[in-house]
């Protein structure tokens, strides 16, 4: 972090701070053990950790967001849906023109999981009113020490060709892995060398199939090969074996020339068995299953409903936490009766059999209203369903001394 001059201010504003989304500053270059360059940008493009970016930020973009309030009602605390709140179908639909809460939510992810740091801009009116939160690219901002000791940032947008300054009143911030609850830190930067062994064996075989020969070995011949006949066999070898698409096809040879394979093909070599151990070890980083990464080999039916259940609560849920608290502190303070909260259900009831059988058993042990089991499922509410109801032989423990 460094210190600036901060004479210079920027007002709050309902106008965000765009960045270009052509425009990318990868955080880091780091050359890993196998000798491929680990970035940002040759990361995502690697199958596997694309497929686990997409995972974790669909996963959490898919839970509905509410603005929830928590107040004293007839002393009892009660939560509900703040719909009476400007920002709960802001929060809950678009946080800006043009941007919906899912896209917001999954742009977010992306710099969370692959950077360790996300960024939202919270947008004001000129009442100092929060109208709306706009995601910021995380390569694009430099975190700064202002003279009084409080964090502060400075925004690059490519957009507007200028940089903004931004309070910490004017931020969101999300954090990863942290060392010190400030600075996050990249997966991609700790895991450089197990990534940059999957790139270079996927590398690998690409290469194998354009450039190796498909008759792969060594030539020989009792006699000396003329220039002439050299560089002719050289040709007739690059034009007619070489690549995928010149597979099996008859070689012929001239001049006495006998060819022996020397090479071990990739399946003898174990390589995609190796590509395979690379694929299950980039998925444990994220610790996203395998299966929903597209590898089925140890998955079934009966252990994939578990694996899912056990990925929304071991996985997803300690990032949805992150993002619920970081929103909520900075749009409404640490001491406020409104929070932001995800709607993790979705992912969490299972099968239709499984989730009236759960609702049947909420609503016999009262714990549960029959309109809060239809809210569950979508359905809109009906008269006198708001009660909880318990069987005739079940009573309190007060009921039972009066």
């Amino acid at each position: 972090m460094i210190r600036i001059n901060l004479s210079k201010l920027s007002q709050r504003s309902s106008t965000p701070a765009l960045s270009n989304n052509n425009a990318s500053f990868w955080s880091f270059l780091r050359t890993a053990s196998s000798g491929v360059v680990v970035s940002q940008d040759t990361a995502m493009r690697h199958t596997t950790v694309y497929s686990c970016y997409n995972v974790l930020a669909e996963g959490v973009a898919s839970f509905p967001l509410h603005l929830m309030r928590r107040k004293h009602q007839n002393g009892k605390v009660v939560t509900k849906k703040a719909t009476e709140h400007l920002l709960y179908n802001t929060l809950r639909l678009s946080p800006w023109d043009g941007i919906s809460t899912f896209n917001m939510i999954y742009s977010l992810m992306l710099n969370l999981v692959s950077r360790g740091e996300a960024y939202l801009q919270i947008l004001y009116n000129n009442a100092g009113e929060v109208v709306g939160l706009y995601p910021l690219l995380s390569d694009n901002m430099r975190k700064i020490i202002s003279p009084d000791g409080k964090l502060e940032y400075v925004y690059t947008s490519n957009a507007y060709n200028k940089d903004f300054f931004l309070t910490s009143t004017d931020v969101v911030r999300i954090i990863g892995t942290t060392l010190d609850g400030v600075n996050g830190i990249s997966p991609i930067s700790l895991n450089a060398n197990s990534i940059g062994l999957s790139i270079a064996m996927e590398e690998f075989g690409s290469n194998f199939f354009k450039n190796g020969a498909n008759a792969t070995g060594a030539f020989s011949t009792p006699d000396e090969l003329s220039d002439e006949a050299y560089a002719r066999l050289k040709k007739d070898l690059t034009k007619n074996y070489t690549g995928l698409k010149q597979s099996g096809k008859p070689m012929l040879l001239e001049g006495g020339l006998k060819f022996e394979r020397i090479s071990i093909p990739n399946n003898d070599a174990q390589f995609l068995e190796s590509r395979k151990y690379q694929r299950s070890e980039i998925a444990a980083i994220f610790r996203v299953p395998l299966h929903m990464i597209n590898d089925l080999e140890k998955s079934s039916f009966n252990n994939m409903e578990q694996q899912s259940t056990d990925f929304v609560m071991h996985t997803l849920r300690p990032w949805v936490l992150r993002i619920e608290q970081a929103i909520s502190i900075a749009l409404f303070g640490k001491d406020s009766e409104y929070y932001v909260k995800f709607n993790m259900s979705s992912l969490l009831r299972g099968d239709t059999k499984t989730r009236y059988e759960a609702y049947g058993t909420g609503i016999r042990d009262g714990w549960l209203t029959r309109n809060e089991a239809r809210e569950s499922e979508d359905l809109n509410p009906i008269d006198g369903l708001d009660d909880p109801i318990l069987p005739l032989n079940m009573t309190n423990q007060k009921g039972d001394e009066d």
